[in-house]
């Protein structure tokens, strides 16, 4: 019972489920006569919306005061109050544990198709490449475990190399009990586990053939990310691009958590 399928529960008990999960995680504030609803109740259905993979915020919010919840507040107020509250959803979304291994991947986040790249005016983006050919836009550098929990991740633009992220994220790996990483050819370096290239004189005697198996755990996790719409929708700016993330892997993570039942 401590990890229920949501996406099977009605939209009042997940609703619920969600809220009182997320209260103690919420920071303290001063309740406002206008805020019908606590910061961890609207986190709750915005989580749900990508659980149940609607593509809209709008007619996800609309479905809900007219079905179940018709004292919510606007949609707008609704979404000035996730904008402010993406640092909570980002550290909420992922949790610092100690691990023995990682699969460490990058995914491409692009904002708009490479031809119309040079119209784009998303402030930040920039022209890069991935294994799928040229992107304009992000990418989303992750730590995954070897059970497919996203355990660390970032944003960074497009054009800069998975290696240079990766050393900018291992400012953290002490926190994480210094697990082994294990990357693709991109990662090639004396600090992570990766398969030899071709031709090479001298392979890694570190590389085991179990690693090929690990390193598919990570794609999976971006095919299930990209699934529950990574890519869906349109985000004009970097704040919404965060807040979009975060929720997508806040909820992709919630089949690994405990949530309690219920009193």
């Amino acid at each position: 019972m401590g990890r229920p399928d949501l996406s099977l529960l009605s939209i009042p008990e997940a609703l619920k489920r969600l809220t009182v999960w997320l209260a103690p995680q919420m920071p303290p504030k001063l309740i406002h006569p206008h805020e019908k609803i606590s910061d961890a109740e609207l986190v709750a259905v915005a989580v749900l919306q990508r659980v149940h993979k609607a593509v809209y915020f709008k007619g996800w919010w609309r479905l809900l005061k007219l079905n179940h919840c018709p004292h919510y507040p606007s949609e707008v107020q609704a979404r000035v109050r996730l904008a402010r509250l993406t640092p909570v959803i980002e550290r909420v979304s992922v949790e610092v544990q100690a691990l023995d291994f990682v699969a460490v991947d990058s995914e491409p986040l692009p904002v708009c198709t490479f031809k119309r790249a040079p119209r784009c005016k998303f402030k930040g983006a920039r022209h890069g490449f991935s294994t799928s050919g040229p992107v304009y836009g992000f990418k989303l550098h992750a730590w995954s475990t070897l059970n497919g929990k996203i355990a660390r991740y970032e944003i960074h633009p497009a054009n800069e190399h998975d290696f240079t992220v990766g050393c900018v994220m291992n400012r953290e790996w002490s926190a994480y009990s210094g697990p082994r990483q294990i990357g693709d050819k991109g990662y090639q370096s004396g600090t992570y586990l990766t398969p030899p290239k071709q031709g090479a004189k001298r392979p890694d005697p570190r590389w085991k053939e179990d690693y090929a198996a690990a390193r598919k755990i990570i794609e999976s996790v971006f095919s299930a990310l990209v699934g529950a719409g990574l890519r869906w929708g349109q985000v004009k700016t970097l704040a919404a691009l965060r807040l979009k993330v975060a929720l997508i892997v806040l909820a992709y993570n919630l089949k690994f958590r405990n949530l309690l039942p219920l009193p």
